[in-house]
């Protein structure tokens, strides 16, 4: 199959790039959109040095202390993009790796999730993605997904997969026309498509939305009444959302407790309809994860200060 012909030819590397006896020669204070500032108001350090004919420049963020990202350039100006970059998760795993030439992305790209396993690859030719494959994953870590896309004979293809490796669906693309396939206890269902367009389902109005949502009907102090310590509680709530945008099927994934869940499931019970996700530009049922964060911090009283005067 052709997904696992293509990670066999692709080796995994690892690059490490503090080595014994280099020494950073230059040093940057940025903003957080890596723009020059100063000292006092960046949160991010980068340093610099001349490392095998180019400029490497090692990205650190002020308040973790780790490296994020490392970029290479053609000198100290750093107006020319050229070489390796390589970005990392905070737990110090390959986030994103490619090559760079004359400040555009080249050859080879790939990414990966932070626990290792490989997200995405494209290669690029003068700054443009000609064919790029996609990787996605069930919660233990079987294969739930492969696309492949080649923009030159414009083509996509897809393949869907159950936890035991099973095919769920595929799909073939030429151009806007492709045919779809479902498979469902040996029976298998073609039909015509004709748009690869598609998104996630979202809540009306979107992030912005939500957050309107919460703040109307969200009782945040339930975890306090209930006497919940101190911490920043994340309750995560899965549920189905229809081609009608109705949701059903609600159930917390988090045992916080502290009346917390149960909060969720009480707003969720009257939340007004989802926009529904798109596939192939059809409505869908979707399962959604959403995620409602609780804090509880104690405010300690003010002292009462002494009147000024005489006793």
């Amino acid at each position: 199959m052709k997904i696992f012909s293509l990670l066999t030819i692709i080796p995994l590397f690892y690059l490490s790039f503090v080595c014994k006896g280099q020494t950073y020669t230059h040093f940057y204070y940025l903003d957080e959109r890596l723009k020059p500032v100063k000292e006092y108001g960046s949160v991010i350090t980068a340093k610099g040095l001349n490392d095998a004919g180019f400029f490497r420049l090692d990205y650190f963020s002020k308040r973790v202390g780790n490296l994020f990202l490392s970029n290479h350039f053609v000198d100290s100006s750093l107006k020319i993009q050229q070489g390796m970059s390589t970005g990392f998760y905070t737990n110090g795993r390959m986030e994103t790796s490619g090559n760079y030439l004359n400040n555009q992305k080249d050859g080879l790209w790939q990414s990966w999730y932070d626990n290792g396993r490989k997200k995405d690859l494209t290669i690029y030719q003068n700054g443009k993605a000609n064919i790029t494959a996609k990787f996605g994953y069930h919660e233990k870590g079987a294969i739930g997904s492969y696309s492949f896309t080649d923009t030159r004979p414009d083509t996509f293809t897809e393949t869907n997969y159950d936890e035991k490796g099973i095919i769920t669906s595929e799909v073939f693309f030429t151009s806007q026309t492709g045919i779809y396939k479902r498979y469902d206890s040996g029976n298998v269902k073609i039909d015509s498509v004709y748009s690869r367009e598609g998104w996630e389902t979202t809540f009306p109005g979107e992030q912005s939305g939500w957050i309107r949502y919460l703040q109307k009907n969200l009782n945040a102090n339930i975890p306090v009444t209930d006497g919940a310590p101190d911490g920043t509680y994340q309750v995560i709530v899965k549920f189905i959302v229809a081609k009608d945008g109705s949701i059903s099927n609600v159930m917390p994934e988090t045992k916080w407790g502290y009346g917390m869940e149960m909060e969720v499931m009480r707003i969720m019970s009257f939340c007004p309809k989802w926009k529904p996700a798109i596939q192939y530009g059809r409505n869908v049922n979707a399962c959604r994860r959403q995620p409602i964060t609780f804090i509880v911090e104690t405010v300690q009283p003010k002292q009462k200060e002494k009147e000024s005067g005489f006793n």
